[in-house]
């Protein structure tokens, strides 16, 4: 944020177009909207003021999603030709390092179950 909470309710409170306020407030500190009236609500803003604001920039979402122009699916051209042919020892190869990846994936996978559990059973001996 580049301005203190106060600058911004103060901005905003002396707006003439208190809407168009807040968009400008969130682009000059670089955050969202909803950062903004977070901030003003806050310090004591009422909530219901923003309920437009909100209706407005939903609306403003699905009007860009319904704009999307049709795009023309790509033909996948195939497989390209192989320059060489493969041999049975780089078969090998290639099978060994995705077991290996394979491998590596399950290992990760069996820790982060471990942690869960170990997790549930903190919050058993907790009750």
């Amino acid at each position: 944020m580049q301005m203190s909470n106060r600058e911004i309710v103060n901005n905003y409170k002396e707006a003439k177009d208190r809407t168009q306020q807040v968009k400008i407030l969130a682009d000059l500190n670089c955050c969202s909207i909803e950062q903004i009236i977070g901030i003003l609500t806050s310090n004591g803003i009422d909530h219901r003021c923003f309920s437009g604001l909100r209706r407005k920039l939903n609306a403003e979402k699905v009007v860009k999603a319904e704009k999307i122009p049709y795009k023309k699916p790509e033909i996948i051209p195939g497989p390209p030709e192989p320059d060489k042919q493969l041999t049975v020892s780089d078969a090998v190869a290639v099978i060994k390092a995705e077991l290996a990846e394979i491998n590596r994936q399950q290992y990760e996978l069996d820790m982060r179950k471990a942690d869960l559990y170990q997790q549930v059973w903190d919050m058993m001996g907790e009750m």
